[in-house]
């Protein structure tokens, strides 16, 4: 896959392409994803156009650059165009950025929209006005219908909602396949292992939104195996007093060194709050009942909701 930004040389490939924050590449976003790789068979080069806050916006999203970058690696993109939502960009008039960044830059010929999508400098763009420019600029213009589960429409703001009341269930229904967390293990302050509950810790970036505080029923990759877990999000109230949040995984039958690896881990399902306990030993036993609870579902072959791809928990 190619990775281009705004400092990029144009393409010189003709490209069919969409445009968007794609901040969580949710169902809604795998509709428009669609119709772009379904142009690849006219010789087009499939592409995703994604606006990426800068860091000084502050603003919690789903899935990271990182993240991202490995979505549309899944998906079939060829070419992800990266481009920093600064105030440059949005001072952009909508025909300035079609003819600028889509046509001369990205070399566009097929435009994939939703039908409410707006763009360019007061949101004066949207689909009426992309195809009211396509024989200035020799481009086709595809309108996909709004996506909705059971009525609601799929937006990145409700998986937000859905993430920040740990609502698994319905965050991985709206994203189209389990929300994960790809991040480098770093050392922790080893308790887990004093405690006889050895955890993996990760350090994701600042920017990425955590689901609610709590223990979750998790899957993490390693060399290409994924192994059952218990993710605990939060600030481990009963071990620390202070205030950093971490996020702590205790694999299932996995013994070894991971520090400096990346990792993912998938989120399924919601188990319990986090919480202060009495002693470290109602800790422990409420880590015990944790394990239980996940063992349940850890031999049956599950599938991957967006490619149907199984895989086996391993415990």
């Amino acid at each position: 896959m190619i990775q281009i930004t705004e400092k990029s040389k144009p393409l010189s490939g003709e490209t069919a392409l969409t445009v968007g924050k794609f901040d969580g590449v949710h169902t809604g976003h795998q509709r428009l994803l669609d119709a772009v790789l379904a142009e690849k068979k006219n010789g087009y080069l499939a592409c995703m156009v994604s606006f990426c806050a800068g860091q000084e916006d502050g603003r919690s999203v789903i899935y990271t650059k990182e993240e991202q970058r490995r979505l549309c690696g899944t998906f079939g993109i060829d070419v992800l165009a990266e481009y920093t939502l600064n105030e440059a960009l949005r001072g952009l008039s909508a025909e300035r950025f079609v003819k600028e960044i889509l046509c001369e830059k990205l070399n566009v010929k097929v435009i994939v929209a939703g039908e409410d999508f707006r763009f360019g400098k007061g949101r004066e763009g949207n689909v009426e006005f992309l195809r009211s420019l396509e024989k200035t600029y020799g481009y086709r213009t595809v309108c996909i219908p709004k996506v909705e589960n059971e009525g609601v429409r799929i937006s990145s703001t409700k998986i937000k909602e859905f993430l920040s009341a740990g609502n698994m269930e319905e965050a991985n229904a709206f994203l189209g396949s389990p929300y994960f967390i790809y991040a480098e293990v770093v050392h922790g302050k080893h308790l887990g292992r004093t405690i006889g509950f050895p955890t993996i810790n990760v350090l994701p970036s600042a920017e990425k939104l955590l689901p609610a505080y709590g223990v979750y029923a998790t899957q993490t990759e390693i060399g290409g195996t994924w192994y059952s877990g218990i993710t605990n999000v939060g600030v481990r109230p009963t071990v620390d007093s202070g205030d950093a949040v971490s996020v702590e995984t205790h694999l299932l039958g996995y013994e070894g060194e991971l520090y400096g690896t990346k990792l993912e881990t998938r989120f399924l399902r919601f188990l319990r709050p986090e919480q202060k306990f009495e002693s470290v030993e109602a800790l422990k036993d409420a880590i015990q009942k944790d394990m239980k609870e996940v063992l349940k579902h850890s031999q049956r072959i599950e599938r991957d909701i967006r490619g149907g791809q199984a895989w086996e928990y391993r415990c």
